[in-house]
């Protein structure tokens, strides 16, 4: 590369950051989609242009955020960072595809806890108490509506029972981080090896889907997880009880991508049509909770009794 296509590039990647940014902190409904686009270009400041170059521009980026809406800029761009930086130093590793979707969830997760951070001390808002206010609103909004037209009310015990419902949310938002978290960062890594693949001849790729394969490790964390979560079924300690549903919930989702990839295996092995896994997702979609937990009890056999292995041979 030469000083010209040097220069053209770093500012290229670095402008595209900017003008992402910009778009997300004036165009509210752009700052969703810009959680996955804004670590691109940190991946290519990092991939291409490693030490003191790359510390520039984070800085540059850093400086522009706190002077440009931060309040919208500072937790995207700590998010862009932190899952860039971990999803770059994977490829220049030159990681297994899983593995840099591993360490891209970490980065998203990281970030979010930060953002979290930043926003109940430093911004002093409780996420907690906001989502309990809003969830008596809509309460309250639910039976004065269903009182005005005339229909069946809820009674007090009734209402009481779907407010508790509601606030068990609040000890499932770890492992909801998590899920978006795995999502965001393989449509980063996804389309940054578009672009790598494209811009600089590489050939990043994930492997096929029909390959994917856990550890039996995560089905004995599943098992004990329920275990433990039936011995303390009647304890109060909160945090414990939290730890371990999270924890279920996390072997829960890997056990159902595991089952999901059986049926693509099982399609190619058979040399069958797409109808099947084409199926299975739309069950998934339209349907999750049985398609959940079909996958999963899949997902259980797959991975104990290694079907994968006995339908190959």
């Amino acid at each position: 590369m030469n000083q010209k296509q040097w220069k053209t590039s770093y500012f290229l990647y670095l402008g595209s950051y900017l003008l992402l940014l910009l778009m997300a902190a004036f165009v509210p409904l752009f700052s969703l989609l810009a959680v996955f686009f804004l670590p691109i270009p940190i991946v290519l400041l990092y991939v291409h242009f490693r030490g003191t170059h790359f510390y520039i521009g984070s800085l540059i980026i850093i400086v522009v955020s706190v002077v440009i809406a931060p309040l919208i800029s500072i937790p995207l761009t700590v998010i862009a960072l932190l899952s860039g930086i971990f999803i770059a130093n994977s490829i220049t590793k030159k990681h297994h595809p899983y593995e840099t979707w591993s360490k891209g969830t970490l980065g998203y997760l990281l970030g979010f806890v930060a953002v979290y951070a930043y926003i109940e001390l430093i911004l002093g808002v409780s996420i907690k108490e906001m989502y309990i206010d809003a969830m008596d609103d809509s309460l309250k909004m639910t039976e004065e509506l269903m009182g005005s037209v005339g229909v069946f009310q809820f009674s007090l015990e009734e209402m009481n029972l779907i407010r508790e419902q509601m606030m068990a949310f609040l000890q499932l938002i770890p492992i909801v981080l998590v899920a978006v978290a795995m999502c965001f960062a393989i449509l980063t890594q996804w389309l940054t090896y578009k672009w790598l693949n494209r811009s600089a001849k590489e050939a990043y790729r994930f492997p096929p889907f029909r390959n994917f394969q856990l550890p039996k490790l995560i089905l004995w964390i599943y098992f004990l997880t329920l275990l433990l979560s039936i011995m303390t079924v009647n304890t109060e300690n909160a945090t414990v009880n939290m730890a371990i549903l999270n924890v279920s919930h996390l072997a829960g989702i890997l056990l159902v991508l595991q089952g999901l990839s059986f049926i693509f295996h099982y399609s190619y092995v058979k040399k069958q049509s797409k109808a099947l896994p084409i199926v299975s997702i739309v069950i998934l979609v339209f349907f999750p909770m049985l398609g959940l937990y079909l996958m999963r009890i899949l997902g259980i056999i797959d991975l104990g009794f290694e079907l994968k292995k006995r339908i190959s041979k």
